[in-house]
């Protein structure tokens, strides 16, 4: 055999050495005192490196460089700067922490994030960071209270919180554990396809920790928040029925404290239909020198005011009203005989209703519904429920507590804040109420109110943003009245009953 060369040699023992590569190996792999050993010895000490924590650096470094660099080159090439830099969102979270430093390494343990860039200041806190989770850019820095930039810390607590999207947010839990973060709601499956968790960090902040499992329309998600909702509150104590009707501080006798009062043109037509479709006992008619009819019926345990005719100029006031009965399916077949339009099939509901949907011929939305156990009607409803879906569903239920004293329930909102529903108390009645979207959109609905002192109720509606239509003033029919608009386009009737008058 012809003797091998040094450089033969050398080329083995290299081959020797990585074919150990992740193995613990002993130097000396070439025979002591040959022309090689020192070389053999050192290729075996460089085997391993670089070191993981120096790749992972040269990559962050040259990531951000990239950054700059393509950020730079599109400036030249377009002859300006982008009005949004180059791997940017529209929208930036910009973090205040207390001790930035030590945040940014929390961040890259627990989420994975990359550091693109840090700026300190001459007392040593960071004036300015930038790190990349994903696809997004977060901005951070310590706090200077000196120019107002305070963490929540200072504060006690943050009225934001990140909302951070993952592959696997299982793995991403875990991860964030380990660095430190604390679990306020563990990782579960949401009924509104996500599945997520909450966790606070130990700089003050929330971050929710979502994967995207499914695509859920609007309204499933209605649906799936009320049946949410009675899984939650079904075990808790029923909220106390209300008082009889006829017992309400102010109110006439027979009347409970909000009464759907519908105004359209084709008033005899809406009498005749709420009479064949829900059995309504019509107790009160008049009719005005111009033709106007105002009319009062009852449908189970409650009133409705049913107002217009031909020949007034008032404007319609269709409402959306939650009607509990008896027999959804016999009421929704009565309903659809004496000429309703149907928007929903009756069906059964997670949250425990049987429930279909109308439309009747002078444009009021009927939900009816019965319960599937026990009563056809909730504890602490009524027969007749009004339902809201305005645009800014939180803002008319803080008018809804200034104006009239009344008491939130029930809320359930979104992931992006808006309210999917709410249960609202005033007086003896209650009061449905969710965002608009779809096709629930925002009606010009009327509702008369019974309280204890019309003048009162009246000046508080009007500092809590409600506008005018008429002061207080003693009516003929007995009840001193006041007519206010909301600012979300419902008209309040606000009416103190002061004597019986025969009609």
């Amino acid at each position: 055999m012809a003797k091998r060369s040094l450089s033969q040699q050398l080329d083995e023992w290299v081959d020797t050495i990585l074919a150990q590569r992740g193995t613990r190996s002993e130097p000396g792999l070439a025979p002591a005192g040959s022309k090689l050993a020192e070389l053999a010895d050192l290729a075996s000490y460089l085997r391993d490196l670089p070191r993981q924590d120096f790749k992972t650096n040269l990559k962050n470094d040259l990531e951000r460089r990239g950054v700059m660099t393509a950020t730079a080159k599109a400036a030249t090439e377009t002859g300006r700067v982008r009005p949004v830099p180059e791997g940017y969102h529209t929208v930036t979270p910009y973090l205040c922490v207390r001790g930035a430093a030590q945040a940014l390494e929390f961040y890259k343990r627990a989420f994975g994030a990359v550091e693109l860039m840090r700026i300190a200041q001459p007392d040593g806190r960071v004036g300015h960071a930038e790190i990349r989770i994903g696809d997004s850019h977060i901005m951070l820095a310590d706090e200077f209270p000196e120019y107002g930039h305070r963490s929540p810390q200072s504060i006690g607590g943050s009225a934001v919180s990140i909302h951070l999207f993952v592959e696997d947010v299982d793995a991403m839990a875990r991860q964030a554990i380990a660095a430190g973060a604390k679990v306020l709601r563990p990782v579960a499956d949401q009924f509104y396809g996500d599945r997520l968790g909450m966790f606070a960090d130990p700089f003050g902040h929330t971050w929710s920790i979502a994967t995207h499992k499914e695509d859920v329309s609007t309204e499933e998600i209605q649906r799936r928040a009320a049946a949410h909702l009675q899984q939650e509150h079904g075990a808790a104590a029923p909220p106390k029925r209300q008082p009889a009707p006829g017992t309400v501080p102010g109110a006439r006798e027979g009347f409970n404290s909000i009464t759907p009062y519908l105004a359209v043109r084709r008033a005899p037509a809406l009498i005749d239909f709420v009479k064949q479709a829900f059995g309504a006992t019509e107790t009160l008619r008049t009719t005005g020198s111009k033709g106007g009819m105002h009319v009062e019926v009852r449908i189970g345990d409650s009133m409705v005011m049913i107002g217009g005719g031909p020949g007034t100029a008032s404007e319609e006031t269709p409402a959306a009203i939650h009607l509990y009965v008896a027999d959804v399916d016999a009421v929704y077949r009565r309903a659809l005989q004496a000429g309703a339009a149907s928007i929903a099939e009756p069906v059964d509901h997670e949250y425990g209703e049987r429930g279909a949907s109308l439309k009747d011929l002078t444009g009021n939305h009927w939900y009816i519904a019965t319960r599937l156990s026990g009563s056809f009607i909730p504890e602490g409803f009524r027969s007749v429920t009004p339902s809201f879906h305005p645009r800014g569903a939180a803002r008319m239920i803080d008018f809804l507590k200034e104006a009239f004293g009344a008491d939130e329930l029930e809320r359930y909102a979104a992931p992006d804040g808006s309210i999917v529903h709410a249960q609202v108390r005033i007086g003896d009645s209650m009061l449905e109420m969710g965002e608009a979207h779809g096709s629930y959109q925002p009606m010009p609905s009327a509702m008369y109110l019974y309280v204890a002192d019309v003048d009162t109720t009246y000046k508080r509606a009007l500092e809590a943003g409600a506008t005018s239509l008429q002061p207080p003033a003693d009516q003929p029919y007995g009840d001193r009245n006041a007519n206010v608009r909301d600012p979300f386009g419902t008209t309040w009737y606000i009416a103190t009953h002061i004597k019986d008058v025969p009609f």
